[in-house]
C-alpha cells in the first residue's frame, strides 16, 4: 500500500544504476598491494644456529601452510643440518623433486609409527624447527608435545598457530628468508643413527602399506593409490575428516609436482566441492578431488561450477555411508552412535551424473579403481569414481597395519 512521503531521504533516483567502473570494470586491480619480507636479525640467526649446531637429534617439521617454506629453501636447510624432514601433505613439501635429491629422509609415514614403543626408545629430539601450522597427524602433534626439547616455530604472521602449545621460540619472520639464513653455515652434527632410524621406520611403514593394500582394498589404500598415480603436475584437493588423515598417513612422498590443498578448521566438510572446483579453475593442471560421501552430499550443488567455470575434475568419492571418522572415538560403543554420529544416509549418488552433466562410475576393486583413475585424469570432462567401503572394516585395517609396523620395528 503506497504511503505518502515514504521514500527514504537522500536516496538518488538512479540508485540501482551503479557507476561506470562497477559496470565495465577498470584497467588493472582496484587496489595495489605491496608486501614486505620479515627477515630474522643477525642475533636471532646466530642463536638458532648455535642450537642447531649442538643437536645430535634434530627434526624439521613442515606443517600445513598457505604461504609456507619453499622446496628450494627446505633443501638448503635440510642439507645444512642433516635433519630428517617430516612433511605434512598440506605443507606443499610432501611431494616434489627434493624428495629424491635430498640425502636426508623426507618422511610421510610418521603417523603410522610415532608413539610406538620402538620410537620412544630413540629418545627425544634435541631441537625441532617447525614451519606452518600444527600438523594434521595427531601422533606427530603428541610426539612434539611430549618431547623435552627446544622447538623453534617460524610463523610470518606471528599467529602462533599450534594446537599443543609446544613452541619454545617463536620466530616472526619469512619462512624462506629464515631457512636460507640458518643454512648459511654447515650445521650438521646429527648422529647418522638418528637419520637411519627414521629412514628405516619409513621403509617398514611403506612396505606394510604396500603389502596390506595388495591383499585387501580399503579407504587408506585409495588415498595411497591417488598419491602414487596422480599425474605430474596435478592439484589434489582432499576433503576433511578421514580423507586428509589417510592422505597424511598413506600418501607416500614422491618426485612429482603435486599441490595438495584442503579446508582445515572448524568449518569441517562445508564447501569442499566448491573450494576444490574454485582451486581447479585457477590452474591448468589436472584437478583431483578426493571426498567422502557426507562431504559430497553436503556440497552437491557446488558441482554447478563444473559448467559455469569450465572446470574438469576427477572426483574420487569414498562412500562408507556416513561419518567414518567417529569410529575413532569412544562414542563408537554408545547405543546412539549409528543415528546420531555415523548418520548413515543410504543415498545413491549415481543420479548426479544426469543432474550435473558428468560421468559417474562405481568400481568394485583396486584394479578397477586404478584403471579408471588413470583414464579419468587424462580425459576431458568430469568423472566421479565411487568406491564403497564399510567404515568399520577400514578402521580395522588401519589398526592392523599400525600393529604390524610396531611389531616389525620392535623386532629390529
Amino acid at each position: 500500500t503506497p504511503v505518502p512521503d515514504d521514500d527514504p531521504a537522500g536516496v538518488p533516483d538512479d540508485w540501482a544504476g551503479g557507476d561506470d567502473a562497477a559496470e565495465t570494470g577498470r584497467d588493472g586491480p582496484f587496489v595495489t598491494t605491496s608486501e614486505g619480507v620479515a627477515v630474522p636479525d643477525e642475533g636471532t640467526v646466530d642463536r638458532v644456529q648455535d642450537a642447531l649446531r649442538a643437536a645430535e637429534r634434530g627434526l624439521i617439521v613442515a606443517g600445513p601452510a598457505d604461504q609456507g617454506l619453499s622446496a628450494d629453501s627446505l633443501e638448503r636447510l635440510a642439507s645444512a643440518t642433516g635433519f630428517p624432514v617430516l612433511a605434512d601433505p598440506l605443507s606443499d613439501l610432501r611431494f616434489g623433486p627434493h624428495v629424491d635429491r635430498l640425502d636426508v629422509p623426507v618422511c610421510g609415514g610418521y603417523d603410522g609409527y610415532l608413539g610406538s614403543d620402538s620410537v620412544e626408545q630413540w629418545g627425544d629430539p634435541d631441537v625441532v624447527v617447525r614451519f606452518g601450522a600444527s600438523p594434521t597427524s595427531k601422533p606427530l602433534r603428541q610426539y612434539l608435545r611430549d618431547a623435552d626439547c627446544r622447538q623453534f616455530l617460524v610463523d610470518p604472521t606471528g599467529g602462533w598457530s599450534e594446537a599443543e602449545f609446544t613452541a619454545t621460540d617463536l620466530l616472526v619472520a619469512d619462512p624462506d628468508a629464515t631457512a636460507d639464513a640458518l643454512a648459511g653455515e654447515t650445521l650438521d652434527g646429527v648422529a647418522a643413527s638418528w637419520r637411519e632410524q627414521f629412514a628405516r621406520a619409513e621403509r617398514v611403514h611403506w612396505d606394510a602399506v604396500d603389502d596390506t593394500t595388495a591383499e585387501t582394498y580399503w579407504e587408506g589404500g585409495v588415498l595411497s593409490d591417488v598419491a602414487a598415480l596422480a599425474p605430474d603436475p596435478a592439484t589434489l584437493f582432499v576433503s576433511n575428516s578421514m580423507p586428509i588423515r589417510d592422505m597424511d598417513r598413506f600418501g607416500r612422498p614422491r618426485d612429482a609436482d603435486l599441490t595438495v590443498l584442503g579446508n582445515r578448521g572448524a568449518s569441517g566438510i562445508d564447501g569442499i566441492t566448491s573450494t576444490a572446483l574454485g582451486a581447479g579453475s585457477a590452474t591448468a593442471d589436472p584437478l583431483v578431488l578426493v571426498t567422502g560421501d557426507l562431504a559430497y552430499y553436503h556440497d552437491m550443488n557446488g558441482l554447478l561450477a563444473l559448467g559455469r567455470c569450465a572446470v574438469d575434475a576427477t572426483v574420487v568419492l569414498i562412500n562408507n555411508d556416513g561419518g567414518g571418522i567417529f569410529h575413532m572415538l569412544p562414542i563408537d560403543d554408545h547405543p546412539t552412535f549409528e543415528d546420531q554420529f555415523r548418520t548413515p544416509h543410504g543415498l545413491d549418488f549415481e543420479p548426479t551424473e544426469a543432474l550435473y552433466s558428468l560421468e559417474f562410475e562405481r568400481v568394485a576393486d583396486r584394479r578397477q579403481f586404478r584403471e579408471r583413475f588413470a583414464e579419468s585424469v587424462r580425459a576431458d570432462g568430469t568423472q566421479v569414481i565411487e568406491v564403497q567401503f564399510d567404515a568399520g572394516d577400514s578402521h580395522a585395517v588401519r589398526d592392523r597395519l599400525a600393529e604390524q609396523v610396531a611389531e616389525t620395528l620392535a623386532g629390529d
